[in-house]
């Protein structure tokens, strides 16, 4: 009990970080596009970088935010044959959809890290960084939606444990 307990605060502290660095992103991404646009218009002198920088940041806030929404259940689906099951079939479809899930991060991560050998020797146009970086975000992106996904079977799980104990009653 104690192991699951560090393990959850280890996720929680995890879960938290990430908020944080997606606000940091969003925050850089809207200063970034603020001062470009002032540039461009005001100044009459662009910033050649500004657009780029921007699009990177999106992607990674992008792939971060979609774990947080992996942990809140906000992805968006299709649940109306489910909810028309019963309640134990229902459980079984939701566990069996997370599994699918699952499988296909895993898949993703796996080839995302093959991109990531070959988009290392790549640099992006304004910013000449390596290619690996932007598309780093996907492979991070791939993890914590797979650690949130895995937490979220867990839930079900004992959410079911718990109508069951309470029909027993």
């Amino acid at each position: 009990m104690k192991e699951q307990s560090l393990f959850m605060k280890t996720v929680g502290k995890l879960e938290s970080a990430v908020r944080w660095i997606v606000v940091v992103l969003l925050i850089i991404m809207v200063v970034d596009i603020i001062t470009a646009v002032f540039f461009r218009y005001v100044l009459q002198n662009s910033i050649f970088w500004a657009e780029e920088l921007s699009r990177y940041l999106m992607i990674w806030a992008g792939m971060l935010g979609a774990g947080l929404a992996m942990k809140d259940d906000a992805h968006i689906g299709i649940d109306f044959v489910v909810r028309a099951l019963p309640n134990s079939i229902q459980f079984i479809a939701k566990v069996i959809a997370k599994l699918v899930v699952e499988i296909f991060l895993i898949v993703v991560f796996i080839e995302s890290i093959d991109y990531l050998k070959t988009l290392s020797i790549q640099r992006s146009a304004a910013l000449e960084i390596p290619m690996a970086l932007p598309y780093l975000s996907v492979t991070a992106g791939m993890v914590f939606m797979a650690i949130e996904n895995i937490l979220g079977i867990i839930r079900l799980l004992d959410d079911e444990n718990q109508r069951r104990q309470e029909i027993n009653k």
